[in-house]
Order: C-alpha cells, then structure tokens, then sequence
C-alpha cells in the first residue's frame, strides 16, 4: 500500500494456530505444579504493564538461556552476575531427568562433575518424576542430595561401579515416595546387604523394581521379598536358578520378567513356578525356554489370570508352532503372544521403552 509520506507497506497476515492441551498434558502440568510459596521455576510470560525497563534485560537473557544446552549454561553462569541470576532462572520443567546429561560425552565436561551432579539436582531434577543416574564415579556421585528431587517417583540407576550400603541408604531416606527402582549394569560390594534391607525398610510405595546384569546382586534378592511386601512387578536379569527360586516367595507379583540362562530340560524342577505362585500372574516374561518346558508348565490351569506372555524357543527345523500357539490360546484370560526364536537382541529392561511401559504400570 502507498502512503502520502512515499513509504510503500507491506502488511501480512500472521497464521495463528491454536493449540488446545491434551488432557494427558493438563494432568502432567497439574502433577508438575511448585508448592504453594515457592517461585515458579519458569519466569510468566512478559506483561508490557508491569515489566520494568531495568528487568528487561534479564528477562531477555532468560529466554535466550531456554535455547541453550545444560553445559552452555553453566559456562555461562561464569560470565557476569546477571547472567548467573538469569541462568537459575531460565530451567523449565522437565519430566525426565538424565545426570550427567546424554549430550555431553564423557570427559567432555567444562566444570567439575561432582559440581555438575551438585547443579544438575539443585536446577533440573527439582520438579521431575523420572531421574536417570548415568556412568558416575563413586567420589563424582553425591546422593544425600536426592532429597532436592521430591517428586521423583522412578529412579534409574545404570553402569554405576561400586554401590555400597551407605549410597543404597541415601536412596531409601531421600526417596521414601518412590514407587519405580531400575538398577543396570551396576555392580555392589559383597557387603551391602544391610544397606539393601535399610533402603527396602523405607520404600511405602515401591511397586515396580527391576534389576539387570548388576554384579553381587543375586546376594541381596533373598531379602527383598521380606523389606517390600507391595511390588507387583519384578524384573531380574541374571544367570543364576537360585534367583528364579526366590523370586517365588513375593506374595504380591503381578508381572514378572525374567532373563537369565536358558530353561532346558534338566532346569525343570517340581517346584519351579509352582501353582499358587503363577495363579495371580497377570504377565509373564521369560528368556528362552525349551519345548518341554512348554509342555510341562504353560497350562491354562496354571495361569487362570495371564493376560501377556512373551518367550524364545530354541531354533529348531522340527519344531512344531501350531501346537505351542494351540496349548496357549487355551489360556482364558490370554489377551496376548510374543514367541519368538533364540537371538541376543536387547531385553526389554535395556531398552528405552521400558520406563514408558513401567509409567503405565503405575
């Protein structure tokens, strides 16, 4: 359009799309809400009315902040004192949590990482539900600082050397809410079975406990039964029958998975999985398995509750599958089937879905 004043504009209509919530993220933001008191932990949006000129440039900085990468802001922080006040004031709300962060390499770090495990918990995992624990150090880790995490409901800890009693009793004091515990390729001291009880003794909520290639392990199952009476879901990766043995004693268990060596012909025992243990199965999952076994243990009177059953057989060309598939279908509560042949594919406690398919548990 042209003006008296010579000055051809231009004028262009903005697209406006409305974006409608899902209920799925009016509950998050509801359980993701501050305690009453407590600054937000993200600034409201700018009010042309109340904002003041000398706060401007802060606000600016803290959405610029927004865009950058966890090590960016830290190496920020540095700069001035403005920028260190805009960067504690510029963490969103994260549901899930990762420490050290999956982004920065290992011995990538600008600052210290016993410091960065330090800010990491004050910033990030504050108002989060799902804090993972990565490839730490026993001198880099400080869990007496897990208290600052009080909504985490699933703590995952993966590739840890040297849990000891005095970390697994920071996890139970700091944490009494938890209700999810994932521990993988972690190894313990021989001697943290007391510290194993202490921090089972104050779990009130734990239901979902899964476990995975931790070295020592097998030495501390047999008291978990007794200091966690709620779980309904187990899952225990390890090569050894005297952990299938004692996984039978949980009174409770909904949903049971387990990966360890292969059950052949001379693992079968009368007492394993005896009736009135895989009568409140609702899910069960198996490593491999052998034809026998099938015959002998996947009755529909045996499991009168399975809904999921997931196994791997054994290659074999005389295998018959249209007579394994017809002994299960007869199960009355069966909803559904994954057979599938020996491979050495991930299991599912490695795999990224897993905590999606333990949030549903819940």
């Amino acid at each position: 359009d042209w003006r008296e004043d010579g000055i051809v504009y231009t004028w262009y209509r903005r697209p406006y799309n409305r974006r409608v919530p899902t209920q799925r993220q009016l509950e998050l933001q509801q359980q993701l809400q501050p305690i009453q008191g407590e600054p937000p932990p993200t600034p409201q949006m700018l009010n042309p009315k109340q904002t003041q000129l000398s706060e401007l440039g802060e606000l600016i900085l803290i959405r610029c902040f927004q865009s950058l990468p966890i090590n960016d802001r830290f190496n920020m922080e540095h700069v001035s004192r403005l920028f260190q006040s805009a960067s504690k004031r510029s963490w969103n709300i994260h549901k899930h949590v990762v420490v050290p962060p999956a982004s920065l390499k290992k011995g990538t770090y600008s600052i210290d990482i016993r410091y960065l495990f330090r800010l990491l918990m004050k910033r990030c995992a504050r108002y989060c539900l799902t804090l993972q624990i990565n490839s730490m150090l026993k001198q880099d880790r400080i869990f007496r600082l897990l208290h600052l995490g009080y909504k985490v409901e699933c703590l995952q800890l993966e590739s840890l050397d040297q849990i000891c009693g005095s970390e697994l009793e920071e996890i139970g004091g700091r944490l009494p809410n938890l209700k999810i515990l994932i521990i993988i390729k972690c190894k313990f001291h021989t001697n943290t079975i007391n510290g194993f009880n202490l921090m089972l003794e104050q779990f009130k909520r734990l239901i979902v406990f899964a476990v995975g290639r931790c070295a020592n392990f097998r030495f501390a199952i047999g008291n978990i039964r007794r200091q966690a009476p709620n779980i309904t879901m187990l899952t225990i990766e390890c090569r050894s029958l005297d952990v299938v043995n004692q996984v039978q004693d949980f009174e409770h268990l909904k949903v049971l998975s387990l990966h360890y060596s292969p059950i052949l012909d001379d693992v079968i025992t009368p007492d394993l999985f005896p009736v009135n243990f895989s009568q409140q199965l609702k899910a069960l999952e198996l490593f491999v398995v052998s034809e026998n076994f099938i015959a002998m243990r996947f009755r529909p009177e045996f499991f009168p509750q399975l809904e999921h059953i997931k196994f791997d057989i054994i290659e074999n060309p005389t295998t018959n599958y249209n007579t394994i598939l017809g002994q299960l279908v007869e199960f009355p509560a069966l909803r559904s089937i994954s057979l599938g042949v020996y491979t050495r594919k991930k299991k599912l406690i490695c795999r990224a879905e897993y905590l999606n398919f333990c949030e549903k548990i819940v």
